[in-house]
């Protein structure tokens, strides 16, 4: 989990572009993707995430997920996100609608 979630506090502030998956912006599953992977190829969307392995005891590194929204989970209720266009890459709640996936 660490190497995943190093590469997210790398990309902090990176502005957010809907389809993009780097090096310098992102939508959120293209830097959940680039985080898990190191390389700036979509490994899936939100709903390819939605069906991997669910988790009850979320560790950092572990996928955020809902049906539309994906990030890296940091630990302590907070995960790292690129939330929408006009946004940038940034630390926020995890929300309540999400699940905990495992790659």
């Amino acid at each position: 989990g660490n190497a995943i979630v190093d590469r997210a506090y790398i990309k902090l502030g990176c502005p957010y572009v809907w389809g993009a998956v780097g090096p310098s912006t992102f939508d959120c599953s293209g830097l959940v993707s680039y985080c898990i992977s190191g390389s700036y190829t979509r490994l899936g969307t939100t709903t390819t995430f939605m069906g991997w392995t669910r988790v009850s005891d979320p560790q950092p590194g572990d996928i955020c997920t809902s049906a539309t929204h994906c990030g890296i989970y940091i630990g302590g209720g907070q995960m790292i996100h690129a939330p929408h266009s006009g946004d940038v890459v940034k630390v926020g709640p995890v929300q309540s609608n999400m699940i905990y996936v495992r790659y």
